[in-house]
């Protein structure tokens, strides 16, 4: 057995970014734990990739670990030689740099490295290479079981995991799922190169996951069709032309005492009325000779705050008509992935569809899928080489494949948030468990508090969430 003052589960940009401001914060020198099986820190899922055409979809300089140092990724960017020595593509049309997500990973977990050598607290943060299987509750805080074998006491539990890999959706859950054409993890660039360059694809969705997917393909010189199905057929929108520059500050449009959304427009109580004064602004902006990018942005930055004050009917409502149209403007992609995959549409070995998979079947080393086109009653059944999920992740608790988080939904430490999606939390990020109340000793960060925060999905609004709440939790951990 043994201890800790904070178990943090989950080393990914999210554990990763706790970890390194509460050694910075502390008022003692504290012991902190992170248990993640991954060998490298501060990549997760989402930045654990050394593929070339998997790039932050958002500017270099909306990306940070620390707030108050804008420049400091920036200037660790340029002291690595920047895109003139390894990666001449980071410059997108609009002037600024789109790296890949494998450097972002690598920044921060350099980062973290250096608050483990040595930090403003004198705090020990160590690694146990190891998954979180369960949790129980102890006299002075949780005891974890691991996958190790140990057995972790901590005053504090922080759960940071973030995305979970795609689910396979219904037609492909069952039998079809162990069939080797049936890529389940898009991010797995073995299984996407093991594909046989003349198959014809299907790919389930056209989130920025599919684009990756996509963009790989066409650079490992795919000469086989590719479809891409969605139920509503939406694609991420490109960024307008005009909307070039530097990006503003992020930082203090997110600090800002009354949101930029609220000070133009007032007080909203329902998602329609947020559409229609969305819409209203977008219409103003291009009769000014300017473009929808401007209008949306404000709202963005203002989800922090526009965001709790929605009822919860109308939270659902959201989630159930506009998430998807929400996303496909919220997700740009990168300059150069829009333009392999424009080229490849232009050439017609590329095509979008409204459609979704109403079953599929093995059909020997191929698989049989059955399309129905939306809004049309007319099926048809395709033979494809391969599929690949890219549904995205899967943010609700109860469907977890992780047996940590099953293991806090089924003792009732956490609960899932009202809306379905992440676990319910406080202002402060503590759990509220199944009787309702905030547990001082559980504390739930990232990608799984969408339901509480929304937009805790980019690095910026999770590492601006983790400032606001660490002084408090610094302040708890002196006593």
């Amino acid at each position: 057995m043994t201890a800790a003052d904070v178990a943090v589960v989950g080393g990914g940009f999210t554990g990763a970014g706790f970890a390194i401001h509460l050694s910075r914060l502390a008022g003692r020198p504290l012991d902190v734990a992170i248990v993640e099986p991954r060998e490298r820190f501060g990549r997760g899922v989402a930045y654990d990739t050394e593929d070339p055409d998997h790039r932050l979809n958002a500017p270099l300089q909306i990306h940070f670990v620390y707030p108050d140092a804008p420049d400091h990724l920036p200037g660790w960017y340029a002291e690595r030689g920047g895109p003139e020595a390894f990666d001449p593509e980071a410059m997108g049309p609009d002037g600024n740099l789109y790296p890949r997500r494998g450097e972002f990973g690598r920044y921060v977990e350099e980062q973290l490295r250096s608050h483990m050598a040595g930090n403003a607290s004198g705090s020990t943060i160590r690694h146990i290479r190891a998954r979180a299987l369960a949790a129980r509750r102890s006299a002075a805080g949780y005891r974890l079981d691991l996958s190790d074998g140990q057995a972790l006491d901590a005053r504090l539990v922080v759960l940071a995991a973030g995305y979970e890999r795609p689910r396979a959706p219904p037609p492909f859950d069952g039998a079809v799922s162990g069939h080797p054409g049936f890529i389940a993890d898009p991010w797995d660039p073995g299984r996407l190169g093991d594909i046989p360059a003349d198959a014809r694809i299907l790919v389930l969705g056209m989130s920025q996951t599919a684009s990756d997917a996509i963009a790989v393909l066409l650079r490992n010189g795919h000469t086989g069709p590719i479809t891409a199905v969605a139920r509503r057929g939406l694609r991420p929108r490109p960024k307008p032309e005009t909307a070039a520059g530097l990006p503003p500050d992020i930082v203090d449009r997110i600090r800002r005492p009354v949101s930029l959304f609220t000070e133009a427009h007032g007080r909203h109580g329902t998602a329609l009325s947020l559409l229609r004064t969305l819409r209203a602004a977008v219409r103003r902006a291009e009769a000014a000779g300017g473009d929808w990018f401007g209008p949306f942005g404000d709202l963005r930055d203002s989800v922090w705050e526009v965001w709790p004050a929605l009822p919860l009917v109308e939270k659902r409502r959201f989630l159930r008509h506009l998430r998807v149209w929400y996303d496909v403007h919220r997700f740009q992609l990168p300059h150069q992935i829009e333009v392999r995959i424009a080229e490849a549409e232009a050439a017609g070995q590329l095509s979008f569809e409204a459609a979704f998979c109403e079953s599929a079947a093995r059909d020997g080393d191929a698989l049989s899928v059955t399309l129905r086109r939306r809004g049309s009653g007319g099926r048809r059944r395709e033979r494809f080489g391969a599929v690949v999920n890219c549904t995205g992740p899967d943010l609700r608790p109860d469907r977890s494949d992780n047996p940590f988080i099953a293991s806090l939904a089924s003792h009732g430490y956490a609960a899932a948030h009202p809306t379905g999606i992440g676990f319910d939390v406080d202002e402060e990020c503590r759990a509220l468990g199944a009787g309702g109340h905030p547990d001082p000793h559980l504390r739930i960060v990232g990608p799984l508090t969408y339901g509480a925060f929304a937009d805790q999905q980019g690095a910026p609004f999770i590492a601006l969430r983790l400032c606001a709440i660490l002084p408090g939790i610094a302040a708890a951990l002196r006593r």
